[in-house]
């Protein structure tokens, strides 16, 4: 009797296990059922091969077309290999290319006329848009379009400074970016909204930023010494890329029920955990899309 008490006990655990992962395997299905992954295209993918290790940027065709057909004339002309990150704030941002008073190291050409700029352009009522939150804080409302992160104020609409962003490094002038890039990091910096032209994010190899070498706040960033500065090996298209040194990339439609079931999480903090759930605002800047390594 005791055996068979003792088989019957086995038997059980068993069935609740194998509902235990049943369930877990519908839910999983569920959530699969909900996602949409989006095949990014190489051409629209550009690999900074840094000092330790690949970050790759997406450009943003449809919202800055002039600074990201600037970009990739940049890039294949070589003219980032070999230049550094010559002006990082820790958390805030990161800048590369040539300062005014260095030469290239390679390059005699330093023909680049300044790219008008592209600070906002009218809403495309056909665009797949979804609504974050508004009103907001710097705009009358954000969302997402087409992975990018926008703002969006009387018909007209702005690609955010969330972390990760890329935009034209300038001078006064709204018209002067040339060549020279800055990537934001840390804490949204929106006070440069529709101040700058956003043209890409980082979609790969964040974390490697973090070891990029940044200079005191006090300095201005300024890293004045070459030797001092981290470098950029190199640049280059992912179309440009023999096949097997490309990343097969996808990220999140930002339109699918999977990430629109999300960001609704993160604005009720549906999770135990919080039990101070907020007033049910949502940081734009706070929901990076998920991008993942196509599975085979």
């Amino acid at each position: 009797m005791k055996l068979i008490g003792k088989v019957s006990r086995l038997l059980a655990g068993v069935s609740l296990m194998t509902s235990f992962c049943m369930m877990a395997q519908a839910n999983a299905a569920e959530v699969a059922a909900k996602e949409i992954w989006l095949d990014i295209p190489q051409s629209e993918l550009v690999y900074l091969q840094l000092e330790h290790g690949i970050v790759v940027f997406k450009l943003a065709d449809q919202f800055a077309p002039r600074h990201t057909e600037r970009f990739r004339q940049l890039v294949r002309a070589g003219f980032y290999q070999g230049l550094t990150f010559y002006r990082v704030i820790d958390q805030f941002v990161l800048q590369a290319g040539l300062p005014e008073d260095e030469k290239h190291p390679t390059l005699t050409n330093q023909n680049w006329p300044g790219v008008k700029a592209e600070f906002s352009w009218p809403v495309k009522a056909a665009d797949r848009y979804t609504l974050v939150q508004k009103p907001e804080m710097f705009a009358a409302e954000t969302g997402f379009n087409q992975g990018f992160a926008v703002g969006r104020d009387n018909g007209q609409e702005w690609l955010l400074s969330c972390p990760l962003t890329v935009n034209m490094a300038r001078d006064t002038n709204a018209d002067s970016g040339t060549t020279d890039f800055a990537l934001m990091r840390g804490q949204a910096p929106r006070h440069l909204d529709q101040n700058m032209s956003v043209f890409a994010k980082v979609v790969w190899g964040a974390e490697l930023l973090n070891g990029v070498k940044y200079a005191p706040a006090q300095s201005g960033g300024i890293i004045t010494d070459p030797k001092a500065r981290s470098k950029i090996i190199s640049a280059t298209l992912g179309s440009d890329l023999p096949e097997s040194a490309r990343l097969a990339l996808q990220w999140q439609d930002t339109s699918s029920p999977a990430f629109i079931d999300a960001l609704a999480q993160r604005r009720t903090r549906g999770n135990d955990f919080f039990k101070h759930k907020g007033n049910g605002a949502l940081d734009i800047c706070y929901s990076q899309v998920p991008v993942r390594l196509k599975p085979r």
